[in-house]
C-alpha cells in the first residue's frame, strides 16, 4: 500500500476544568463539549493508534479524519473530559507522565484502567516530564524506556510517545525508536511535513476561542499553519 504524503489533524489538549489553569492550557468542560460536538458531527474522529496504522500503510485514512490527544494525564481528564468523549463517542489518547501516576492531581491506576476499558488509549509523556534535549542521552533513554515499562506493568499497550514541551532531536528520535515506540508527537506548530515522519508528528493546540464549526474547520483544515513558523524542536 502506498503511504500517504500527509496526515490528518492531531488535536492537542491538556486540562479540562471549570477553573482556568495558571500554567497549563485549560478549557472549560462547556467549551470542550462544544468542540467535541462539532467534531462528532462534521469530522471523523479516529484513535491515534488507528491513524498511525494508516501512516504505516496498513489501513486507509477515512475522509475528514481527526485525532484527539491529551498531554500530562491530570485527573480532570477522567472527571470532566472522559464523560464528554464517551457521550460523543470520540476516541482519544492520553499521554501520561508515568512518574505522576497515582499522585494528587494526576490520574490513578483505577481511573486509567476504566478509561482504557472504554476505548481511551494511553501513551508515554516520559517518566518525569523532563525537557529531553537538555538531558544526556543516557538519561533520555531512561525516561523513554522507564515510562513505557511503568505503564505497561498496568496491562496497557504503550507504543506512542509525546515529547515534553515538543522537544526532540535526531538522537532522541533514534532513542524513541530503539525503545519500541511506533510513533511520537510534538507540540511544535507549523505545516505538517512531507514526507510523513511518524516520530515527529505535529499537533494543533486547541484553545477556548474555537467554538464554531468554521473555527474548528480553520484550525483543522491545514491552512492554519501556512503562515505560522515552525518552532525549533530543541
Amino acid at each position: 500500500m502506498k503511504l500517504p504524503g500527509w496526515y490528518p489533524p492531531i488535536l492537542a489538549y491538556h486540562r479540562i476544568h471549570p477553573q482556568a489553569g495558571s500554567d497549563t492550557p485549560t478549557l472549560s468542560p462547556k467549551i470542550f463539549d462544544q468542540q467535541m460536538r462539532i467534531l462528532s458531527k462534521r469530522w471523523k474522529p479516529i484513535s491515534l493508534p488507528e491513524m498511525v496504522s494508516c501512516l504505516e500503510g496498513n489501513r486507509t485514512l477515512p475522509y475528514r479524519a481527526v485525532a484527539v490527544t491529551f498531554d500530562d494525564g491530570t485527573d480532570d481528564n477522567f472527571t470532566y473530559a472522559f464523560p464528554i468523549l464517551a457521550e460523543h463517542r470520540i476516541p482519544a489518547t492520553v499521554f501520561m507522565i508515568a512518574g505522576n501516576l497515582n499522585r494528587p492531581g494526576s490520574l490513578g491506576a483505577e481511573q486509567i484502567l476504566k478509561m482504557r476499558r472504554a476505548g481511551i488509549d494511553f501513551g508515554s509523556h516520559t517518566s518525569h516530564h523532563a525537557y529531553l534535549p537538555s538531558l544526556p542521552i543516557t538519561q533520555v533513554r531512561e525516561e523513554l524506556a522507564g515510562s513505557k515499562e511503568s505503564l505497561e506493568r498496568m496491562g496497557l499497550s504503550v507504543d506512542l510517545l509525546s515529547y515534553p514541551a515538543g522537544g526532540f532531536s535526531p538522537e532522541i528520535v533514534r532513542a524513541a525508536k530503539a525503545a519500541g515506540y511506533r510513533a511520537a508527537c510534538t507540540t511544535n506548530r507549523g505545516i505538517r511535513r512531507f514526507p510523513v515522519d511518524r516520530w515527529t508528528l505535529r499537533r494543533i493546540t486547541m484553545h477556548a476561542k474555537f467554538t464554531s464549526p468554521f473555527g474548528i474547520w480553520v484550525r483543522c483544515c491545514g491552512y492554519y499553519g501556512l503562515n505560522r513558523r515552525l518552532r525549533a524542536p530543541s
